[in-house]
């Protein structure tokens, strides 16, 4: 097995998780939780410079994703909540790991959606929260029409079929404001050498299945509602940030909605940060420095610690 990883078992079998840097006795934990069609092992970077400020980072991959997935894209039946609760449990591994020491929650893309519904179920673990690469509720019409195409495929093609016609509804126009286009994949970021690295992966870009997909969608329909988004903790810090050019958001609208509906949930102490000119991954554009000096300075404001 590869050294940079361990195995958790969880109530949903083993999971694992990504630990490149060792740090002895760190200041706080960080708990990185990717997007769709990524893995944990592309926060190698963010891990090395947060050891160098004495921060423990954990990434986990996701049910079919990272590494280790026999088959990428595919989901168990309701696989974005196993998701959020094998997150949970690696968060109680942590304060197993780390007693006494606060932990920091940061999710990105379907990883921010998936930090949404945790804090909504498990917030007391934590003590902060960063969504990176986030949006706002989606037109419920057009998670219903997706929906209805994902039952008809799911119907002739089964669970585990590969769904192109979604992908290409969900992501096939994120490219357009930036054309003409180099690759399908610039949506991603301004640095060329980063998209091509995401490319070249393979454990990056491929297609999900049906049952991803649909679980996707309907949990994307229920963590917005009021009655969960009012089951955060009102004192929980949550800082959103973005490129202002990421199309995953809509340019930033998407986000600053996310924020006044946090806010009008009572939640009081939300933050908003857009990266002008950065697109969906901030963390790998130009100026990658800058946003992890960012990232560190939101957790320290909000953990209120001296580094």
């Amino acid at each position: 097995m590869n050294t940079e990883y361990f195995s958790i078992k969880s109530n949903n079998g083993a999971f694992f998780v990504f630990m490149p840097d060792q740090v002895a006795d760190p200041d706080f934990i960080f708990v990185a939780v990717p997007g769709l069609a990524e893995h944990a092992a592309r926060y190698a970077r963010l891990s090395g410079y947060l050891k160098n400020h004495n921060v423990q980072l954990y990434g986990i991959d996701h049910l079919g994703q990272g590494i280790y997935a026999t088959l990428p894209g595919v989901w168990p039946e309701n696989g974005f909540n196993k998701c959020v609760e094998n997150m949970n449990r690696l968060v109680e591994y942590c304060h197993e790991k780390h007693p006494g020491k606060k932990i920091m929650l940061f999710g990105h893309s379907m990883g921010s959606f998936m930090c949404i519904s945790y804090c909504e179920k498990y917030a007391g673990l934590i003590s902060n929260c960063i969504l990176s690469g986030t949006n706002d509720a989606q037109d419920p019409v057009l998670i219903k029409a997706g929906l209805a195409i994902l039952w008809l495929q799911r119907l002739f093609l089964g669970r585990d079929k590969e769904s192109k016609l979604i992908n290409s509804m969900s992501f096939g126009s994120y490219n357009k404001q930036f054309e003409p286009c180099r690759t399908e994949f610039d949506w991603l970021s301004r640095d060329e050498k980063e998209v091509d690295k995401y490319i070249a992966d393979p454990l990056c870009g491929y297609v999900s299945s049906i049952g991803l997909y649909t679980d996707f969608f309907r949990s994307l329909a229920e963590i917005y509602k009021n009655e969960n988004v009012n089951q955060i903790p009102k004192d929980l810090p949550i800082h959103l940030m973005s490129g202002s050019d990421d199309p995953v958001g809509a340019n930033g609208r998407g986000p600053i909605k996310l924020v006044s509906r946090l806010e009008n949930a009572g939640i009081k102490n939300v933050t908003l940060k857009l990266f002008d000119d950065m697109r969906h991954e901030t963390l790998n554009e130009t100026g990658k420095d800058a946003v992890m000096n960012h990232i560190l300075d939101v957790c320290v404001k909000a953990l209120n610690i001296i580094l």
